[in-house]
């Protein structure tokens, strides 16, 4: 099994460990981790709307050199993992900033074939404001990659920087964590695409179909060239 693991921060603190902690409880001997570190791993440069990776391609983003590393692991992925802390209420701007320069893979745009039987996790920790915010966007991105089922592991731990969670807090990381472990190792072993997947497939199929000058002719070619546009589904080989 391969995890790629899109850490939101570069310092290691509670959410680092709550990611450690299920990656604990996941992962066996044979299984491959991919990491990537925010912002150092990430894009150098804020999308700027420059539209090229709709109109044109992927590979002519500015920071495609950054960003194409991160996108193709989380393409060869069967688990993805996306973590940030609580930074007012949402994700970390680095995190915020990956999440624009992926916009092209949503199901409305280029989705990737493979994410439609993927599983990810989104883990958020927070000093003491709910986690539920930003879990929930976490998740959002790949629902709209694809990604049929999104586990949340949010917590909040009134910890200070650089302070470890206190011995009863660690072991409610740690019940958490082996418990999403488990889902997760089973959803992988009978993968599965979703009713929502598949509407929403459907649904942005049958645009493509409708009109051969679509407003964007890369999209379509894209649907075209993976047979999306006739009866091959993402889901069958």
């Amino acid at each position: 099994m391969k995890i790629t693991v899109v850490h939101g921060q570069a310092h290691k603190g509670v959410t680092y460990g709550m990611t450690s902690a299920f990656l604990k409880n996941l992962m066996r001997t044979e299984d491959e981790l991919t990491e990537f570190f925010l912002p150092k791993d990430g894009p150098d440069l804020f999308c700027c709307g420059c539209y090229n990776c709709f109109m044109k391609s992927e590979d002519k983003c500015p920071t495609a050199n950054k960003v194409q590393p991160i996108a193709k692991a989380l393409e060869q992925a069967d688990v993805i993992v996306l973590d940030s802390p609580d930074y007012v209420m949402e994700m970390s701007g680095a995190m915020k900033n990956l999440m624009d320069h992926l916009a092209y893979r949503w199901v409305s745009h280029r989705p990737h074939g493979a994410m439609f039987t993927k599983v990810g996790v989104a883990i958020c920790s927070a000093a003491g404001a709910p986690t539920g915010s930003v879990t929930k966007s976490l998740a959002r991105q790949m629902r709209w990659w694809c990604v049929p089922k999104v586990y949340k592991f949010g917590l909040a731990c009134q910890t200070a920087p650089g302070e470890k969670p206190k011995p009863q807090k660690q072991a409610q990381i740690d019940k958490k964590a082996e418990q999403i472990a488990k889902a997760v190792r089973r959803r992988t072993e009978h993968p599965h695409t979703g009713l929502r997947e598949k509407f929403m497939f459907s649904l942005f199929s049958g645009m493509q179909r409708k009109d051969s000058s679509a407003w964007n002719p890369v999209d379509r070619d894209w649907w075209v060239s993976q047979g999306w546009t006739e009866k091959t589904k993402p889901w069958k080989k």
